[in-house]
């Protein structure tokens, strides 16, 4: 079985040779302007009007074959200072655009938007995006993964966009600003750069550089080339301190302590050592204005994956939190001082993140966090290194070592670690239809177990109308890593309340077929089948457990999906498991079910939007019924207001086993009081948790990465609405340029 991976990393070369590669048809020569345009949404200054003109946008979706029906017309040029894009977006909409609320951060596939993608290295691994929608809202994205995937909101960066709308001529206008220390490049001459609209009105996505349909707008491998008449210029002095002051009132009721009042102050420094190079350190880190976990009713076997939300940990996250797989991960950032109630306080930390040359990335990451009173939490320190090299224009050769080091206040404790060392090989092919990924890791602890090492092989290929991927996954019993994330290696016996770890072998294969009726007949965009199957064996191969889902769907060009999906699957249990509700732990063993879904999505075009879904089969020796559902109501462009209901009951189970049934209501309120001033309200009322969750937060931008935070906290019992706990906190940072 280790000649798997050998295997199929020659597989992954071959097709290297077999594709063909693709050249940039679309270019655009950009010089430099010596006076900046006043930004104020008009393209009516001097330095607009001698700028190169780039229109003739290509149609992406519903069609990729002909021109686009919104027009839309760029302007680029830069000053020494910055670079700046300029904007004509042609529509028919009288005004009445599409756009979800007025908070930064939207997603450009969800509002009527600009978007420009930039990849200033040209070597398509990774870049930025940042677009506006008609109302001047701002979102920025890190573009990794080749932006097969699209970008990263989560990142943030300082620069300006101003829009100018003319309602009556149906067009709007936009300036974009963007500081050249903001952007991470090289001395190269040539970027990759796109351009793309979105008119939701209009139901149609528009592009510079054509990128096929089905594919995402941000692939850089697609995107045209912007040539420089001589090599960017660099600034000078990088420098920024973000220092932060927090005060934080808690009161525990269910311990009837008095309240508590805890001030903190802290903050980040971000240092540029070249203009492609990065150095990052934060002290004190405080993350309680990141956004609430949205809750679930958790009937599953294996951990749930929540996703990182700490702005620490997010930039150029790709070349840490994108080692393993969605499955494997060596890495899973959110171990870092944990979050929530089991969350411990991180010291420090420093990182550095960036290119060395056009083909070699570096990162490095350092956290320490703070010991308690108490055996178990001792302080650990985490460390990452991953060094990758680019090559084949779009794939990368990557080598990493992960290590978690325990301390008895300042001394190391000598037995109490975990290291994770590897290599993986990323390929993407030209045209980005052909995708393939294999790695070999290894797991070190003081016991120096056998059975350590975890490989991965997977190969995709996908177009428009077919998908199809193949894959394999091989952790071994003691592939240990303390700060990652395997949740399928770590079985639950919920009567010994222990966790066991079970080496699997998983075969994975999933993909679509679609077809696309002409001339739009009876407004369908598309209807097709999918499928998706996994088997699980022990490392000798023999049969563990499988699942298998098969679904039918059609998708209309108003947005609406409708789906119905019929699933077989065994799961196996090593060790007894109790269901959450139930009286009774079902013996280890393999329990055979079926079940089947349907689900109706309408999109978010419309004012009012939302989804529905319900699924029954056999859940074990019984029955299980899910049913969920979303309804939101968008008031352009001020407030977001949504509901979702999600409802798991089980029942038909043997004598003394008994039935549960557990509800979770989620509400969200967002409103914009204009493009600095945000409050957002969640509501979490959770049977399984008894726990009914008020969580709000008002945000007012101070300037570009400076805030003022109001976070208010109420944690309430489900059953009787008695107060838990309550807390409110003050929070302001602020970006200082040196």
């Amino acid at each position: 079985m280790r000649l798997w991976p050998h295997i199929m990393l020659f597989f992954a070369l071959l097709f290297v040779g077999i594709t063909p590669t693709r050249g940039q048809s679309h270019s655009l020569l950009i010089q430099k302007s010596e006076t900046p345009p006043i930004l104020d949404g008009h393209l009516d200054d001097r330095a607009w009007q001698n700028a190169p003109l780039v229109r003739d946008f290509q149609m992406q979706y519903p069609h990729d074959d002909r021109p686009a029906n919104s027009k839309t017309e760029v302007r680029v040029f830069y000053t020494e200072k910055a670079l700046y894009i300029g904007a004509i977006c042609r529509d028919t909409s009288h005004g009445n655009y599409v756009v979800q609320s007025l908070k930064r951060d939207f997603l450009f596939e969800e509002n009527d938007a600009f978007s420009v993608i930039i990849d200033p290295f040209g070597d398509a691994v990774s870049g930025y995006a940042f677009t506006v929608h008609p109302y001047g809202t701002q979102s920025d994205g890190i573009v990794d993964l080749g932006g097969i995937k699209g970008s990263n909101t989560n990142w943030d960066a300082v620069w300006n966009a101003e829009v100018f709308r003319n309602n009556n001529e149906d067009w709007w206008s936009l300036e974009i600003e963007i500081p050249f220390n903001s952007l991470r490049f090289n001395n190269s001459q040539s970027w990759r750069i796109n351009f793309a609209r979105n008119d939701l009105r209009r139901n149609e996505t528009s592009v510079w550089s054509p990128v096929p349909r089905g594919t995402d707008v941000a692939t850089l491998a697609l995107a045209g080339l912007l040539e420089w008449d001589k090599s960017p210029p660099k600034d000078g002095s990088n420098i920024a301190l973000i220092p932060y002051a927090a005060l934080n009132i808690t009161q525990n009721y269910r311990q009837e302590k008095p309240a508590e009042i805890i001030s903190q102050v802290g903050g980040d420094a971000k240092i540029a050592l070249n203009s492609s190079l990065y150095l990052d350190f934060t002290v004190n880190p405080d993350f309680s204005q990141a956004e609430v976990d949205r809750q679930v009713i958790d009937l599953n076997r294996f951990e749930l994956n929540y996703p990182e939300k700490r702005l620490f940990f997010l930039e150029n996250k790709d070349l840490f939190a994108n080692l393993g797989n969605s499955r494997v991960r060596p890495f899973f950032s959110r171990r870092i001082g944990g979050v929530g109630s089991r969350s411990v306080p991180i010291l420090f930390g420093a990182r550095l993140t960036g290119r060395l040359d056009k083909d070699w990335r570096i990162g490095l990451m350092n956290m320490q966090t703070e010991g308690q009173n108490n055996p178990t939490l001792k302080g650990q320190n985490y460390s990452v290194a991953v060094v990758q090299r680019s090559i084949l224009k779009g794939s990368n050769l990557t080598a990493f070592l992960i290590n978690r080091q325990g301390f008895n206040e300042f001394e190391f404790a000598e037995n109490d670690f975990n290291r994770i060392g590897g290599v993986e090989f990323d390929f993407r092919s030209p045209d980005s239809k052909w995708s393939a990924k294999t790695f070999l890791h290894y797991s070190f602890t003081a016991e120096n177990l056998k059975e350590n090492a975890a490989w991965d092989a997977k190969i995709r290929y996908r177009t428009a109308k077919f998908n199809f991927f193949l894959g394999a996954d091989a952790p071994g019993q003691n592939y240990i890593t303390d700060f990652g994330f395997v949740p399928h290696l770590y079985h639950r016996n919920t009567i010994a309340d222990t966790l066991a770890r079970v080496a699997y072998r998983q075969l994975r294969a999933n993909g679509y077929y679609r077809i696309f009726p002409k001339d739009d007949t009876y407004g369908i965009d598309f209807y097709g089948f999918e499928w998706a199957g996994n088997l699980y064996t022990d490392p000798t191969l023999n049969y563990q457990e499988h699942d298998l889902k098969l679904t039918l769907s059609v998708k209309w060009l108003n947005a609406n999906k409708l789906s119905f999906s019929w699933g077989n699957y065994a799961p196996a249990l090593f060790f007894p498991f109790q269901l959450d509700g139930l009286d009774l732990a079902f013996p280890a063993g393999i329990y055979q079910g079926r079940g089947i879904e349907g689900r109706f999505d309408t999109g978010v075009r419309n004012n009012f939007f939302g989804t529905a879904s319900i699924r029954y089969g056999g859940e074990y020796t019984g029955r299980q019924l899910s049913l969920s559902g979303a309804l939101n109501y968008r008031r352009q462009p001020w407030g977001l207001f949504g509901l979702t209901i999600a409802q798991e009951t089980l029942t038909d189970f043997p004598e003394g086993y008994g039935s549960a049934a557990f509800t979770l209501i989620g509400s969200k309120l967002e409103l914009s009081f204009n493009r600095n001033l945000f409050l957002t309200t969640f509501l979490q009322y959770n049977t399984q948790l008894n726990n009914f969750n008020v969580n709000t937060r008002l945000q007012w931008r101070i300037k570009a990465m400076s805030d003022l935070f109001i976070t208010y906290t109420d944690n309430y019992r489900a059953d009787n609405l008695y107060v838990k706990d309550r807390a409110i906190v003050l929070k302001v940072r602020y970006w200082i340029g040196l």
